[in-house]
């Protein structure tokens, strides 16, 4: 396991976010009322900053509030929330991850 959460990033990319996972993310965008977008990044001509992550925005603005990736290789989900207190979380699961933004998901 890498020592810190800056490793994490830097050094493993994120991966594709698998067929089962974006069903449980169409789960979670069902239920959680007030988020107005929430979209997979996965075209390589998409901001590197985004790409294999999940984007989502919630509240008023058209802006990414939070950014979710699996970092490939390990076991584990980043969560990024983006605005004037950026944070860095990481996860067991996409479950957990999302259910830490609007806990819908049982």
């Amino acid at each position: 396991m890498p020592d810190t959460m800056h490793e994490v990033i830097l050094r493993y990319p994120p991966r594709e976010v698998d067929p089962i996972e974006r069903e449980l993310l169409n789960d979670w965008l069902g239920r959680a009322g007030d988020v107005s977008t929430v979209y997979v990044s996965g075209r390589k001509s998409d901001d590197p900053a985004l790409y294999r992550r999940i984007v989502i925005v919630s509240g008023s603005g058209d802006q990414p509030t939070h950014l979710i990736h699996a970092p490939d290789g390990l076991h584990l989900w980043v969560k990024l929330t983006i605005g004037p207190y950026a944070q860095v979380q990481l996860f067991d699961s996409l479950r957990t991850a999302l259910n830490s933004i609007r806990h819908v998901l049982a």
